[in-house]
């Protein structure tokens, strides 16, 4: 049995969610409370010594870093289907992949930790505003990208799913995604796949 050790509104665990929903694959939740430093507890660090979320237990296999389960649960239970073995479209999704993790992640989900869960006046304004600069053009290059490809790599695979968590939550962040009609049309064919899980499922 697969055990996901995650939280509700985390995009990172939301990623994994995604490709398990789409693979329909029975698995449990374990909720982590980071709010309350369940992360740093001695049980889940001897799971994860990264004391992050999500960490995935595969029958007694331990794996941790949100792209990383993503490759491995695609590459075990459907290795056609959201990843590719032909070197050049794997290549595509792995640049996919490490945009997301480079580019996407820490100017939206920075944005979004600062605006819904500290809340006005308890972050830097001025550091908000680079992060809105950053993601911006992070944004734009996504856009343009998007006006000449359906998805991000080809065809619909584990890099759209690492990207689209954040994405769809930046409006939390200050972000307006009505700037970028080509990645909102994206987003919409992200959740007309079969199988997808919406964050709150």
């Amino acid at each position: 049995m697969i055990k996901l050790y995650d939280h509700p509104l985390s995009g990172n665990c939301y990623k994994v969610r995604l490709l398990l929903g789409h693979l329909g694959l029975d698995y449990k939740r374990e909720t982590v409370d980071i709010f309350k430093g369940e992360h740093k507890t001695d049980d889940y660090t001897k799971l994860n010594p990264n004391q992050k979320i999500p960490t995935l237990d595969d029958d007694g296999f331990i794996l941790w870093e949100s792209n990383a389960i993503l490759l491995y649960l695609a590459n075990k239970h459907l290795p056609n289907k959201y990843i590719s073995s032909d070197p050049k479209k794997y290549g595509l999704i792995t640049q996919w992949l490490i945009y997301g993790k480079t580019s996407v992640d820490p100017n939206l989900a920075i944005a979004r930790f600062y605006k819904k869960f500290l809340g006005e006046g308890n972050y830097n304004e001025d550091e908000l505003q680079k992060l809105h600069t950053a993601g911006g053009q992070m944004l734009c290059t996504l856009d343009k990208h998007l006006s000449q490809n359906d998805f991000l790599a080809g065809d619909y695979s584990v890099a759209d799913m690492a990207c689209y968590p954040y994405i769809f939550l930046s409006p939390e962040g200050g972000f307006d995604l009505n700037k970028y009609s080509n990645v909102e049309n994206w987003i919409k064919r992200v959740e007309s796949q079969d199988g997808f899980a919406k964050m709150e499922d």
